[in-house]
């Protein structure tokens, strides 16, 4: 993984500007189904601000035009792993002359600004607020934000117990999911795990429904809880 330390992100009433906050799943270049969503929820009015859970590109048909209308909106994303893949390929291939795997040629088209946008994306954004915190993978329990690994950030989907101590993991597979041990301080939002879809917990709350394996992409208001949905409109990839 390519580890960039990246300050996290704090917004406060100048930044949200008395707007709804509007909170987004995995949209992985899902660019049509985005722009759905984003109709239903008004976000093209000046009262929405919509933040992304993270892996907004990759696996999908559209990541350039994904990130083109996220940086269009002024949102605000958090990195995901295949954000951090994406940096990786790139630089490799600009500064190594390391040839680009197929499925990553998409930031041959990015133009130094989109790269920055990249690269500047934080690993968690905090709205005190709203006693809120978005995250692309998880957060371990009882640990503060700046004493977490950076990759589980970005990779965790469950933990494992070992005596009293839990440890992050990317699996499933015999773990518990992260997000139902979350008890606080903060209500969490989330993404990375399509295959246990949309999780509601009293603390915590999951929006990677899967839109990349004919799902859909799901949207949430933070101050209502109204959740939307756009149901995909094909398989994109094979789960």
């Amino acid at each position: 993984m390519c580890k960039l330390v990246l300050p996290k992100t704090i917004l406060n009433d100048k930044n949200i500007q008395n707007r709804q906050i509007f909170i987004i799943g995995d949209v992985h270049g899902c660019y049509d189904e985005l722009k759905d969503l984003l109709i239903l929820a008004n976000c093209e009015a000046d009262r929405i601000l919509p933040i992304f859970v993270g892996d907004i590109v990759n696996k999908g048909p559209h990541s350039v035009k994904t990130i083109r209308k996220v940086r269009e909106l002024n949102a605000y994303a958090v990195r995901g792993n295949h954000e951090e893949k994406a940096l990786m390929h790139y630089f490799n291939w600009r500064k190594r002359n390391v040839v680009i795997p197929e499925k990553y040629n998409w930031i041959k088209d990015l133009d130094e600004d989109e790269i920055h946008f990249l690269q500047e994306l934080p690993y968690t954004i905090e709205i005190p607020s709203k006693d809120a915190i978005i995250v692309h993978g998880g957060i371990v329990p009882g640990v503060s934000l700046e004493n977490q690994n950076l990759t589980d950030f970005i990779t965790m989907r469950s933990l494992q117990r070992n005596g009293d101590k839990l440890i992050a993991s990317p699996s499933i597979s015999l773990n518990e999911a992260w997000a139902s041990l979350w008890f606080g301080p903060g209500h969490v939002y989330f993404g990375h795990d399509a295959a246990r879809g949309l999780q509601q917990y009293p603390y915590a709350t999951g929006l990677d429904t899967g839109c990349l394996y004919e799902g859909f992409l799901t949207g949430i208001f933070v101050d209502s809880k109204k959740i939307l949905q756009i149901k995909a409109k094909r398989v994109y990839r094979t789960p």
